[in-house]
């Protein structure tokens, strides 16, 4: 797993990830097979929106891109937010565990070793406010330019995950 600093601080800091139950509409994604558009691009859940179809060619990265516009989750956490003290935690363990089935779920695609996950959490003071997301795309050649230097993301704690990270997180 690729991580920055904030991220490495919080897996320290908060332990081992919390295996809670994911809310029902994220287990329905993790659980539904995955979908493919007419340009290959691949979506958790089912097929990615027609819109999806009609972004232009624009090579590897272009492709990379469609898959993180059509491909990002807002994690809920209205359950989560009546306890500050505990949110980061939940919030961060809810957001892996997603981005870890969803993996695992792909398995069977001849591309699954090439699928990535992003989890992003804000852990700045509006943290509360700014919850987590995760963010699905097929490497190709290299991450996209905005992955590739994750230190420069100080407010945000990051983590790019493969196959291999989701099995050690969702067996």
């Amino acid at each position: 797993m690729i991580t920055n600093e904030p991220m490495d601080r919080l897996l320290m800091e908060l332990g081992p990830i919390d295996d809670a139950p994911l809310p029902e509409e994220l287990a329905e994604i993790a659980d539904a097979p995955w979908g493919r558009g007419p340009t290959g691009v691949l979506s958790p859940g089912g097929p990615p929106p027609d819109w999806a179809a009609e972004e232009p060619d624009t090579g590897p990265e272009g492709l990379m891109d469609t898959e993180l516009e059509v491909n990002d989750f807002r994690i809920d956490d209205e359950d989560l937010v009546e306890d500050p003290s505990t949110y980061l935690h939940a919030a961060l363990s809810r957001g892996l565990l997603f981005a870890a089935r969803c993996l695992v779920g792909a398995r069977a695609l001849p591309e699954a070793a090439d699928l990535r996950a992003v989890v992003v959490t804000g852990v700045d003071e509006d943290y509360l406010v700014s919850g987590t997301t995760v963010r699905f795309f097929r490497l190709r050649d290299a991450l996209p330019g905005r992955y590739q230097n994750l230190t420069l993301f100080t407010l945000e704690a990051m983590a790019v995950m493969d196959l291999e990270d989701a099995e050690r997180i969702a067996g």
